[in-house]
């Protein structure tokens, strides 16, 4: 049976949904206990997704070369020293 597709959304707004359970409500200990259970889960599933997208970008990035890359400047303000604590 193939595995369906990780709905971040989702995922996401179930996890909304049990914190808010938690801050408005006056909580049943076991169905806390099921709640907290599954809002670590969720946490993560969204966790491992986020990281993986992470490195899908990585890898775009370095197919692509990353153009954005700059050298940083070795003096501030166009070359100037300049010695703030005078």
């Amino acid at each position: 049976m193939p595995q369906k597709p990780f709905n971040f959304e989702a995922s996401l707004n179930e996890l909304e949904q049990i914190t808010q359970w938690f801050e408005s409500s006056d909580a049943d200990l076991d169905a806390g206990l099921q709640k907290f259970e599954r809002g670590l889960e969720l946490a993560a599933a969204l966790k491992e997704h986020l990281a993986s997208v992470e490195n899908q970008v990585e890898k775009i990035k370095a197919r692509f070369g990353d153009s954005r890359k700059q050298a940083a400047p070795s003096q501030p303000f166009g070359g100037e020293e300049t010695d703030l604590l005078d």
